[in-house]
Order: C-alpha cells, then structure tokens, then sequence
C-alpha cells in the first residue's frame, strides 16, 4: 500500500496540473458542470497545493484568491462560482456562506507557505470584509452564525441549518487566520469574538455546569433551548452536536465538521481522542462518509427534505448510502486523515491515508466525487480530492 500511496501523491499533483487555469482551479476538468472555478472546491484544492510547494500550483493558487476575491459581492460575500469564459458568477441557489470562511483561512495558508507580503495585501480588503460579512449572520445574538439549509458543501437535499458546526468551525478558524494576516501586515483588526473557539466549544459540546443564558450577551435564553442543553449536557459525550436549530440540538456525527475542528486546532488533548473514536466507523470501507451511519426516511432530525430529494436528478439523490446521506467523499477521509496525523501523529494516520489513496485509485485513479454502496460514483476527477489528499499527506510529514 505504500507504493499505492506514493502514487496518489504523483497522480494527485498531475490533476492539480490539469485543473489549473489562468483563474485558479477549476473543481474538475473532465467534466463540464465542475469545469468552472467553484469556490470551495478551489480553496480546498488549494490548501493541497500550497502543501506540494510547487511553484506553478502557488500561482494557481494566487490566481483563484484573485479570481473570488475580485467578485464578492459589496457586502464581502464571496461567491459559490465564477465562470471567467462567460464572465458571470453565482452565490448560489440557496445562497453560500462557507466560501467566505474558507477565504480567510487560504490566504493566511499561502501567506504562511510564501511569505509573499505583498500578494496578501492585495487580498486584505475581501479578507477583512469576508469576516465582516460573516459576523453579520450572528442572528440570535450568540456570536454564533446561523444559516439558512443548503449554504454550505452539503446543498442539495440532506440539510443542516440554524447554528452549524461546520460553518461555526470555520468561522472561528477564519478568525483566527485573520488575526494572523493583520499583524503580519500590521494591519488594524478588532476581531467580532475574542475567543471563538470557547465559544463554540461551550456551544456544540454541553457541559454541565453551563449557564446557557450566560453565552447570550443579553443574558437571556429561552426556556426550552437551557432544558435541552441540560439534558445533552446530561450524557456522555464522544464528539460535538451537529447543528442547533431552535431549541433542538441534533446531535449526530459531522465527520468533517468534527474533522475540521481537530485540524484547525480548535479541539485537542482528551477531547479530540474522543472525536476520533466516534468517526472511526466513518472511514471504512473508504474514508470517510459523511456520517459513519445514513440517516434513514423519517429520520426525525427532518435533515432529509423530501420535497427537495424528489425534484432533483436522480444522481444527487440522498438515499441511505448515497451522496450526502453516509456515502464515503475522499476529500472528508483527508481532512479526517489530517485530523488523525495532527492529534495521533503520522504513524497512526497512515493507515487512513493508504485506504484513502485507494479510494481515490479506483476506476483507474477515478477521484471519484463520492464512493456509495455499490462503488465510485458522482463527478470524476474531482479536483479537491486531489488537493485535499496532499495536504492530509503533507501533515504526515
């Protein structure tokens, strides 16, 4: 499996390759509808490509911050897509959030693999608006941002809403990441949260003890939202809630939510060996499914909108075992492979990462968007699958 391994890096650097244009990478280009510049799967991909230090995919790299820094809206939205040939882009059906996160989070990556100081301060503007814009989505006064279904990698039919892990995750990273960019440039920056990952943690992870109206700053909260903290806070915990949404806390397994909090450092010591244990069941047979089990019909999370799943292609389906609903994505079993290596160290990791470069090999080095029950399918030769697994390999050391 080693040598397998060795080669998902080579065959990972040559879609990187393929995928790179004047405009930054394109989420696939073997097929026409991911044959433009989607902005997370270009930011992931781009974190794996700063990893392999090559010097052509930095300027890629630089190309797509240019590319989706240039487009945000007036506000600081960064947009889902940009299509450069017909020079349009797009924020979404359902409108996106997670790409002006991600933002953020690339550019204090290349400026911490390039040091190009100049470069940065030509992104420094939609870096600090992005943050801005995010802040405003802080609806319930929590600090907190809260989304509408379907505003994040997860937008067709299986939902989350409200208060999200994975966008809070990344929102505290973005932060933290612009802190960062500020002082490198010596730029003024008041940061919305003073902690956000205390925030989070005291949020997605009940505790007992908590004062649930003592994370408002109003100090008020609803009665139903405290009882319901209480009795999570009640149970043993092995990873963080999902999502809350009124006063319901789904409490399901996120794996690249709760992968990316390991990554980004957010969760560590005791608490991460826990998370890890929970996604174990994940990232077999290939990392890593979305939920280590599908969420079944009448699941009463109501994540799965029916309406939705019957009005979409088929292909986009959200069947147990299909799509969102548990089915493997390769670049989730990188950052859950990056979580591992960050927490357990390289040895522990190697395993998922020979598993995930297996993954990525079948139908002939396919990347395939996702692996359901019966094999590769979705998009081929996704490019953030690529970009994902450099950088799961370059944690390894």
């Amino acid at each position: 499996m080693a040598g397998l391994t060795d080669e998902a890096v080579e065959r990972s650097l040559e879609l990187l390759i393929s995928a790179s244009t004047p405009s930054g990478f394109v989420a696939s280009p073997d097929f026409d509808h991911y044959a433009v510049i989607w902005a997370r799967d270009a930011l992931i991909s781009s974190l794996g490509a700063l990893a392999s230090g090559d010097p052509a995919l930095t300027q890629t790299v630089a190309a797509t911050l240019d590319t989706l820094s240039s487009r945000a809206s007036s506000l600081g939205q960064i947009p889902a897509l940009v299509d450069p040939t017909h020079g349009t882009w797009d924020f979404g059906e359902g409108g996106v959030v997670d790409t002006t996160a991600w933002l953020p989070i690339v550019v204090a990556e290349y400026l911490s693999a390039t040091a190009d100081i100049d470069g940065v301060q030509r992104w420094w503007e939609p870096v600090r608006s992005a943050i801005r814009w995010l802040s405003y989505q802080d609806v319930t006064g929590s600090g907190l941002i809260s989304v509408a279904p379907s505003t994040d990698w997860m937008d067709a039919a299986l939902t989350r809403s409200g208060r999200t892990l994975h966008l809070n995750v990344l929102y505290a990273w973005a932060i933290r990441s612009t802190v960062e960019i500020a002082g490198a440039l010596g730029e003024p920056f008041d940061p919305p949260l003073v902690d956000p990952v205390s925030l989070v943690d005291a949020w997605f992870w009940p505790v007992p003890g908590v004062g649930v109206a003592d994370l408002y700053p109003n100090g008020f909260a609803h009665s139903a939202l405290v009882g319901e903290y209480e009795r999570l806070a009640a149970r043993p915990r092995a990873h963080y809630v999902s999502h809350i949404v009124h006063a319901a806390f789904i409490d399901v397994v996120d794996v690249l939510a709760n992968s990316l909090a390991i990554v980004s450092g957010m969760a560590g010591g005791p608490r991460a060996t826990a998370i890890l244990g929970s996604l174990e069941p994940s990232s077999h047979p290939w990392p890593s499914k979305t939920y280590p089990e599908p969420l079944p019909p009448g699941d009463p999370s109501a994540m799965l909108v029916d309406a939705v799943d019957s009005a979409i292609d088929p292909r986009w389906s959200n069947r147990p075992g299909r799509y969102h609903n548990g089915a493997a994505w390769p670049y989730v079993g990188a950052f859950h492979a990056a979580a591992v290596a960050r927490h357990h160290g390289a040895s522990a990791a190697l395993p998922l990462l020979e598993r995930l470069a297996g993954a990525n090999a079948l139908g002939r080095w396919r990347f395939s968007e996702w692996i359901g029950d019966d094999g590769p399918d979705g998009a081929p030769r996704q490019t953030w699958n690529a970009g994902a697994f450099l950088y799961a390999w370059n944690m390894l050391g």
